[in-house]
């Protein structure tokens, strides 16, 4: 598990754009995000990913999500993140959430 610190989050239409195009939405990134996420390094090979962390928790309703972020560099402040794009939990992420929590 990854220590991370969110302060902030940064968004613009792209992100957004991929965050509906997968379920997700602003709202459910700050749910989660305020929640108890927990953090991990993102494993993708594919070199078209650009997020560095997934975030896993639940948002207010209880539904475990899982947020690839990455965070924005030269931001004014630190911690500032990306949320690049995200999913519903599956099954193994929902185990490696419970063993953390």
């Amino acid at each position: 598990m990854a220590d991370i610190h969110v302060s902030g989050w940064q968004w613009d239409e792209g992100n957004l754009r991929e965050l509906r195009h997968q379920g997700l939405s602003r709202p459910i990134v700050l749910q989660v995000a305020q929640e108890s996420p927990k953090f991990r390094k993102n494993t993708s090979k594919d070199p078209e990913r650009g997020a560095t962390y997934q975030m896993i928790g639940p948002d207010a309703g209880g539904a475990l999500w899982v947020v690839c972020i990455v965070d924005v560099p030269r931001a004014a402040e630190a911690d500032i993140w990306w949320a690049v794009t995200g999913w519903r939990a599956d099954d193994e992420e929902i185990a490696w959430y419970r063993r953390w929590t």
